[in-house]
């Protein structure tokens, strides 16, 4: 399994709504994001209310994806993507740190996955989410794994970028 894999199950051709549409798209970031998470680290943190209703956001990814339920992604985000059905590993979204940025909430996670077979790969997940009047949604999510392989990015540049 590759890190690549963390986002490979969100459409058919491995990627999110808006996100990489071909290999020249692809770029490798390096395994560390100091500078870009010390600009995130440097928000306004957001309330406790807020921080709750993106915890539980976050915590259905993981349930509506090991399970191939899509209505329950579409509490996840705003566009929801397609499942594609694959048999997918276990997902595991922790270490959430949430912020204010305009027009919304900025989530940075951990996202981890382990396969059937025992292998382990990681991301950092960098989620914006809009409120809607059913609750908070992701708009935009950017996966950086942690070991290499490509970063899949949805359009647009992070608000504090």
């Amino acid at each position: 399994m590759t890190t690549d894999h963390i986002a490979g199950h969100l459409r058919a051709g491995g990627h999110p709504p808006g996100g990489v549409r071909d290999s020249a798209d692809v770029r490798v970031e390096q395994h560390r994001l100091p500078q870009t998470y010390a600009a995130f680290a440097a928000l306004r943190d957001a309330t406790g209310e807020q921080t709750a209703a993106v915890l539980q956001v976050l915590a259905l990814y993981g349930h509506a994806v090991d399970n191939g339920d899509p209505d329950l992604l579409a509490r996840v985000f705003v566009d929801p993507p397609a499942l594609d059905g694959a048999t997918s590993p276990s997902h595991h979204t922790v270490n959430t740190e949430v912020k204010q940025v305009p027009g919304g909430l900025a989530a940075w996670s951990r996202l981890v996955t382990i396969a059937g077979d025992g292998s382990v790969a990681s991301a950092d997940v960098v989620d914006v989410l809009t409120e809607t009047p059913a609750g908070w949604r992701v708009a935009r999510r950017t996966v950086h794994p942690r070991h290499g392989g490509p970063v899949v990015v949805t359009d647009g540049e992070a608000p504090w970028a």
